[in-house]
């Protein structure tokens, strides 16, 4: 009980959440007739996406939704065991990475998941509680997201908060 109201509480504090939206509805007409691959869509609760970005994506060809909790309700998907190859034009993977172990495995699939061109949009929180435990890993600072994202051609880092005390961070990687 104590989780399902923290979360809602954290977010409207911190303002991440609608950050993230707000930027995802300022990527969602370059992909119109385009693939769209989400990882972590969250629950299915009471016939709406409690955390996907479906809603953004109303003029896409395909929006696949996944979270590795099949008890969810999408199609289960682990991307740190996915064979995927030059699929996708859009990946986003908004507050799933802090939750991956391997993420140097899942970063390299997602990048391979992307047509060249394709964009990987990832959401991480950095100041916020401990969540979904004990399958919260890490905290990514800006230079460290910079580091892990550099097979990519251009990498775009957005700080949501103070830059020396983010709340978290928004990134576009551009394969």
């Amino acid at each position: 009980m104590i989780k399902e109201i923290a979360k809602p509480i954290v977010h409207s504090i911190t303002g991440t959440r609608k950050f993230y939206y707000g930027r995802l509805r300022d990527i969602a007409p370059s992909v119109k007739g385009k693939r769209v691959l989400e990882i972590g869509s969250g629950r299915l609760i009471k016939g709406e996406e409690a955390y996907s970005a479906i809603h953004i994506f109303k003029d896409v060809v395909e929006f696949r939704q996944t979270d590795l909790d099949v008890s969810f309700g999408h199609e289960p998907l682990d991307i740190t065991d996915m064979n995927v190859q030059q699929t996708y034009d859009l990946i986003l993977c908004l507050n799933v990475l802090e939750h991956v172990y391997d993420f140097q495995l899942a970063i390299r699939n997602l990048h391979d998941a992307l047509v060249n061109g394709g964009r990987l949009v990832i959401a991480v929180p950095f100041a916020f509680p401990l969540h979904d435990e004990p399958h919260d890993y890490y905290r990514y600072t800006e230079f460290a997201l910079h580091r892990m994202l550099s097979a990519f051609d251009k990498v775009e880092v957005e700080i949501k908060g103070f830059r020396k005390m983010p709340f978290g961070h928004f990134v576009i990687a551009t394969k």
